[in-house]
């Protein structure tokens, strides 16, 4: 049975679940914003303070630009040939 779902989804059903994770992770980017590059605080005069606030958006916008990856690999996982 397993088996059989795997199938289904690599005929034809991973380019949509693709498409739902890609959109899925561009919605979490775009209203958690980019995560920050540390590079860039590491000549900063003023050290920010992290809030537990900030971790869970920091999270959040790293699931989604591990969404959007997964999602490109499914798509690309769907067109491929043979």
């Amino acid at each position: 049975m397993l088996e059989a779902a795997i199938e289904s989804l690599l005929a034809g059903n991973l380019n949509s679940i693709g498409l739902v994770l890609g959109f899925v992770g561009v919605l979490l980017v775009f209203f958690c914003g980019l995560p920050p590059m540390e590079i860039l605080n590491d000549g900063a005069y003023v050290e920010t303070m992290v809030t537990p606030k900030m971790k869970i958006f920091i999270r959040l916008s790293r699931l989604g630009l591990a969404l959007i990856a997964a999602g490109f690999v499914c798509q690309f996982l769907a067109v491929r040939p043979g």
